[in-house]
């Protein structure tokens, strides 16, 4: 990754950026610190378009809603993993000519949307009214009437738990010539009508409010509740008539849909190229900018800004500058397919752009840990068959590919497991064992792990030993890590030397043992100042450490046997239901659900486990991450992928 600096003239900004946007090989670098500097500052200026892309984010706003209706009545079918159609520059300026067929057609659908919404709008508002005057269905009376020439008429709610005989009780007392009626009733409130003599109103409405009484407003309608709720019956059939009809007209042809994604598309790049300009300073007549660049794109970049007669440099990192981390297929053909496994360190951090890429190095491990602890034929094959289906037919990009196809190798790993440890959904099917059942030998396996574990330990550091070696740091690289690899053999032979390796191992491991704990003192003793001439003491202390990694790789053990045991458990319990026709629907039913059950439990645990001796133990040997991601300016569109290499 090199730093390119370019400078160019105005007139030809829009042009670079376009190229370099098809390219999609340049990281365009901020650069609002050159502005701090008074001698930047007195001639250039920051090359902002903020009004126009404002503008374009607005109308690719606009679109994607137009979008987002159309897709609701078209029936077309949403897949799983959304797949960009590749259409080449030609077929891209084909479908959207010079964009007014297609513009005025967004237009034509927004005013639809818009006509839509107001509609949606009136029928809530009926449905609304509706629900309102329904409680009011047995009142005669017309909604607007008021009063008479010597009567008071009244509507209104009492609270659901206010005692309405009493009210009319007390109402009496206050005149003779009182009429109240309940209405109708829901969980809330009681509907009242009221009817009064005008000389008697203040005390009646005195008597009433002091249960809650409060009068119901009808405004702007008239007639009876009856005739109103006929009406407003009669419109939403209307409305709904409407609204159907326009739905109707949201559904567009394949072709029609097409010119509206590259709409969008379009607008996306010609946002992102305004946004550019965030990144660029300029004066009156010419432009500035500076970016990272891959050393295999420089070519092309190089190529492209001399065709628009730009000054350009490139340079290589200076000495501590951090540069943003892409990651690459290995160089090596046999390590090329370890490439999607990146996904998992994407999860965790990427390397910074010092470190060594540990991918290539982790990802047998990985497949080889996960396959171990879900060991089984049938939930490989299952694995494997569901991750194939996925990616040939939703053709997934980016994270959701890598993801898959990790996943894949792990679902032919686990099937390799299981034949090896004889496993076909638990004990259902009888396979007998390429190698061993881990349920006999369970401390075999226990002791298996381990040494794998120590393998993995090894390797992560002597990545550590690689890099520091690479720096320069050869005596830190023979202290860190070479004398460690003496001592920890010699302890592993010092214990189970004798017993598993050959006669007098233990012997040669406590002298081994012996002379790397002194090397391991004296080192620090060497290369410390002070107290920290000690620190050697605390470091053999770290072989607790040491111990504690390597018992973490029981887990492969426990979560292999867990995956094996349920399974088993499920198949005795459909087993225990009894023979016949029940007994045979009753174990088909429990085998499925328990083994579906099992599946999605140890899946999901070999999955995070398996990632968790990459992260604590492997990472913890070496790796620092927190790298950047290389963020080329590209076209980054949403809907169809712009192949820009024309068949000539």
């Amino acid at each position: 990754m090199n730093k390119l600096s370019v400078i160019g003239l105005e007139s030809e900004k829009e042009a670079v950026l376009a190229g370099l946007q098809k390219l999609g090989t340049v990281q365009l670098c901020d650069q609002s610190d050159k502005l701090t500097d008074a001698d930047w500052a007195s001639i250039i200026h920051k090359d902002s378009e903020e009004d126009r892309a404002a503008r374009l984010e607005s109308e690719l706003a606009g679109v994607d809603s137009v979008l987002d209706t159309v897709s609701r009545y078209d029936g077309e079918k949403k897949p799983l993993f959304f797949h960009r159609q590749a259409v080449s520059e030609k077929e891209f300026g084909s479908i959207l000519g010079d964009g007014e067929a297609v513009r005025r057609e967004v237009n034509e659908l927004e005013g639809k949307i818009r006509q839509w919404n107001d509609i949606k709008s009136e029928e809530n508002g009926i449905v609304s009214q509706q629900a309102s005057l329904t409680p009011w269905a047995s009142y005669t009376l017309p909604l607007d009437l008021t009063e008479t020439r010597t009567v008071r008429v009244v509507t209104g709610v009492l609270p659901a738990t206010a005692d309405a005989e009493e009210m009319k009780r007390k109402a009496e007392e206050a005149s003779d010539a009182v009429e109240i009626q309940i209405l109708g009733q829901d969980g809330e409130q009681q509907y009242v009508s009221l009817l009064c003599m005008k000389q008697d109103e203040d005390a009646v409405m005195d008597a009433v409010k002091a249960y809650g009484f409060t009068p119901a407003s009808f405004k702007g309608l008239s007639g009876t509740v009856s005739d109103n709720l006929g009406r407003l019956a009669g419109r939403l059939e209307e409305v709904k008539k409407e609204e159907k009809e326009l739905e109707g007209q949201f559904v567009i042809s394949p072709k029609e849909k097409e010119a509206l994604r590259c709409y969008a598309d379009e607008l996306v790049v010609q946002r992102d190229r305004a946004r550019a300009g965030e990144n660029l300073l300029a004066t009156k007549k010419a432009f500035f900018l500076e970016g990272w660049v891959p050393e295999e794109a420089q070519a092309e970049v190089l190529k492209l800004l001399d065709a628009h007669d730009c000054w350009s440099e490139i340079r290589e990192p200076e000495k501590g500058e951090e540069t943003p981390t892409l990651l690459k297929p290995s160089e090596n053909k046999w390590l090329r397919w370890t490439y999607p496994v990146r996904a998992i360190t994407e999860l965790y951090s990427l390397p910074k752009s010092y470190e060594v890429d540990p991918t290539p190095i982790f990802a047998i491990f990985y497949i080889i840990f996960f396959g171990m602890m879900f060991a089984d034929i049938a939930y490989g094959l299952i694995l494997a068959g569901l991750t194939f289906f996925a990616l040939k037919k939703y053709k997934p990009e980016g994270m959701a590919n890598r993801l898959l196809t990790t996943l894949l190798y792990c679902g032919i790993s686990t099937a390799i497991w299981g034949v090896l440890f004889g496993g076909f959904f638990g004990d259902l099917v009888p396979v007998k064992p390429m190698w061993m059942n881990p349920l006999d030998n369970a401390m075999f396996i226990l002791a298996f792990s381990c040494i794998l574990g120590v393998v993995h330990l090894f390797i992560g550091m002597g990545v550590k030993a690689y890099m520091q070696i690479k720096n320069g740091q050869v005596f830190d690289a023979f202290c860190d890590v070479f004398i460690w690899y003496i001592f920890l053999i010699g302890l592993g032979l010092l214990l189970f030397g004798d017993n598993y390796v050959f006669q007098g191992a233990g012997e040669l491991g406590r002298d081994m043992a012996i002379i790397g704990a002194i090397v391991i003192v004296g080192c620090e003793f060497y290369r410390g100042k002070g107290i920290g001439k000690l620190l050697g003491l605390w470091n053999l202390y770290g072989t607790t450490s040491y111990l504690a990694d390597i018992l973490s790789y029981s887990r492969l053990l426990a979560l292999g046997l867990a995956s094996a045991v349920i399974a088993q458990v499920f198949n005795m319990l459909g087993r225990m239901v009894g023979k016949g026709v029940v007994g045979i629907i009753a174990f088909i039913l429990i085998a499925v659900v328990g083994h579906t059950v099992n599946f999605a439990i140890n899946a999901l645990g070999s999955f995070v486990h398996a990632s968790r001796l990459q992260y604590v133990e492997f990472f913890g040997k070496f790796y620092e991450g927190g790298g950047a991601p290389f963020k080329p300016f590209t076209q980054d569109t949403k809907y169809v992928n712009i192949v820009n290499k024309e068949e000539k």
